[in-house]
C-alpha cells in the first residue's frame, strides 16, 4: 500500500511518551490526516501490523494497522480515540504470537 507519510523513527521503551497516558484527539483535521499518513509509513518501514501514536512519540489516541484476518484477508484502517472492551467481548481466538515494535525482538504466544 503506497501512502504519502514520513517514515518517523520507532520510540522504544523506556521513552517518557511511552509511559504517559496519552491525549483525546480533539482536531480532526489535516494535521491528524498528516499523522495518520505518516504512521503507516512508519509502521510499514518497521515491518509491523499495527501501530500507536506514542510508538513514533506523538501522544494522542491514535492508532493504525494493516494484518491478516482469519481468512487472510488484510483488514487496514485507524482507530482515533480508542475505547477498548473486555476479552470476553472480542470475538474469536488464535493461536500466534504478537510482539511490539517498541520492544524490539521479544515475541509472546496469544491464546
Amino acid at each position: 500500500m503506497s501512502r504519502s507519510g514520513v517514515a518517523r523513527p520507532i520510540t522504544l521503551h523506556g521513552t517518557p511518551v511511552l509511559h504517559t497516558h496519552c491525549q483525546p484527539v480533539t482536531d480532526f483535521d489535516n494535521d491528524l490526516a498528516k499523522l495518520v499518513d505518516d504512521m503507516f509509513t512508519s509502521m510499514y518501514a518497521a515491518h509491523g501490523v499495527g501501530l500507536a501514536a506514542n510508538q513514533i512519540g506523538v501522544g494522542l489516541r491514535v492508532f493504525v494497522y494493516d494484518c491478516p484476518d482469519a481468512s487472510g484477508d488484510h483488514q487496514v484502517g485507524h482507530v482515533v480515540n480508542p475505547v477498548l472492551k473486555p476479552v470476553s467481548a472480542l470475538a474469536g481466538t488464535t493461536t500466534d504470537t504478537e510482539g511490539c515494535l517498541s520492544v524490539p525482538g521479544p515475541q509472546t504466544p496469544l491464546r
